[in-house]
């Protein structure tokens, strides 16, 4: 589990309402790397692992590294499952591995369960960098990239929390009970609620597969059981979505915030069928994650920043068409 690093000034702020969020994080070095992908007569390569594949944070994740790559005259290189199970991500990570790219980014499924596979891959020379999710024992990475999780979590509480007048129920949603990223998300959001709105109770915590339509099965049964919810907030992306479309079926009037800026989501931002979005920011991660990479292979291990929690932005229906908001986001094209 990724530890909580101390909070620095303030990254990046978008206004909700009256009121500002801010979130925090440390981002890059802002230091590059001299030379390209071949350092004397080796040429070297990147291999690009997502928890799951059809995701718009990782297609503009996988935009930003195959940019850096070229950048640094790296190959580049993606393969990943559908599901975002450790099932269906180690053999992909054993078949990557087995072609021996010089560099591995993943973003592990499980912070236990994918250990093995990872470990293999290292045994083998194979540098490896973390984005977005994380492992437990993270002995041997070069480096962990992520979002600064818990605080996307507490904005979210506090997205609610001012929405709801600090009273009402809440219904929190996720893909997975153990990935790191959505572990630390909903932390946030339980933290920020039970401190600063002790009149919202959180009455149901959900876990849906990847497709929306699950999310959005979830969400009628949660209506059904919970007459009286008056928010939701989704730790994935496809938990706002299909948040929303059960919010449109059943008639229900409530808070839907949810995380990331895949184009469906910016489109139901904007139509107010999500109240609000935290947006990471994927194409800086990979970026980041090939220049730390390509480091270690060239022996700049001095520039390297073995975790590194990035600014999260919050973006609301009245700042959706705003250009401030636009360039975060997703696109699939880094």
């Amino acid at each position: 589990m990724f530890r909580r690093t101390p909070r620095h000034a303030a990254a990046v702020v978008l206004c909700l309402g009256a009121a500002a969020i801010t979130l925090t994080g440390c981002g890059s070095s802002g230091k590059k790397s001299g030379g390209g992908g071949s350092h004397g007569s080796k040429h070297y390569s990147v291999a690009f692992i997502p928890g799951a594949t059809g995701v718009a944070f990782y297609e503009t994740m996988g935009a930003g590294i195959k940019a850096e790559a070229q950048k640094l005259g790296m190959s580049y290189s993606t393969q990943g499952a559908a599901d975002f199970t450790p099932a269906a991500q180690t053999p992909v990570v054993s078949a990557v591995c087995s072609r021996a790219p010089s560099l591995l980014l993943v973003a592990p499924t499980d912070p236990a369960a994918m250990r093995p596979a990872i470990s293999r891959c290292m045994s083998e020379g194979v540098k490896v960098v973390l984005v977005d999710t994380g492992l437990s024992n993270t002995s041997g990475i070069v480096s962990s990239i992520t979002s600064n999780n818990i605080q996307g979590g507490e904005a979210a509480g506090k997205v609610i929390g001012k929405a709801l007048h600090g009273h009402g129920q809440v219904s929190l949603m996720s893909l997975s009970a153990t990935a790191t990223t959505q572990v630390q998300r909903l932390e946030g959001a339980r933290e920020e609620l039970k401190k600063a709105y002790p009149g919202i109770s959180v009455v149901s915590t959900q876990y849906t597969q990847q497709a929306p339509t699950s999310s959005e099965t979830t969400a009628r049964s949660v209506i059904s059981g919970h007459p009286s919810i008056g928010a939701f907030f989704g730790a994935a992306e496809p938990n706002a979505e299909g948040t929303a479309q059960a919010l449109v079926a059943t008639g229900k009037k409530a808070v839907n915030v949810g995380y990331d800026a895949a184009p469906p989501e910016v489109t139901l931002l904007k139509k107010g069928e999500i109240s609000a979005l935290i947006i990471q920011q994927p194409a800086r991660e990979g970026r980041l994650g090939v220049e730390y990479g390509h480091d270690a292979l060239t022996g700049h291990t001095s520039q390297i920043k073995a975790k590194v929690e990035l600014p999260n932005v919050v973006v609301s229906t009245a700042q959706a068409g705003s250009a401030s908001a636009r360039k975060y986001y997703y696109t699939g094209t880094g």
